[in-house]
């Protein structure tokens, strides 16, 4: 069940992101590695989580993935992008992986995005995590392109046109 997660949730989003942190570092790819900030990290969060919307995915009473859904990226998308209606995604955790509680979470947010009017759903994640492009690959978003903007190692650009599916 998809619901809008509330100030009580703050800390299991902070747990989840360095859950994931650990995951990932067994997975053979540098996201989430190499001299992060943790502090300035779980900064970026709270200020997301004080300014944007994050919803959740539940399952038996806990919820078991999350999402931000925040305002497009100026700095990697054109003003022609920026100006389509939109639904943005960031932070996307889940608690568990291999259940399908990401992709669940996913599609409610693809089909509220949809019932909005929204003609993307659109996002930028991890330049060189390739599996991580093979999942959004595989839930029908298509690659935009790929940016390299100093300091940041985000920057491949995924979106899904609403209007064709």
């Amino acid at each position: 069940m998809l619901i809008k997660l509330d100030e009580s949730y703050r800390p299991l989003v902070h747990k989840v992101r360095d859950d994931a942190g650990e995951w990932l570092s067994t997975k053979g790819t540098d996201q989430y590695r190499g001299g992060l900030d943790m502090s300035q990290v779980h900064a970026n969060i709270d200020r997301d989580f004080d300014a944007f919307e994050f919803v959740g995915w539940k399952v038996a009473g806990q919820v078991v993935a999350m999402l931000a859904i925040i305002d497009p990226e100026a700095e990697f998308w054109t003003a022609e992008e920026l100006a389509e209606p939109q639904t943005y995604i960031s932070r996307f955790f889940v608690v568990e992986h291999g259940k399908g509680y990401g992709s669940a979470l996913l599609r409610a947010v693809i089909d509220s995005a949809r019932t909005q009017g929204k003609h993307w759903v659109r996002l930028n994640c991890w330049s060189t995590n390739t599996r991580l492009h093979e999942y959004y690959l595989q839930h029908g978003f298509q690659h935009v392109r790929t940016c390299d903007i100093p300091g940041r190692m985000s920057g491949a650009l995924f979106q899904k046109d609403l209007r064709s599916s």
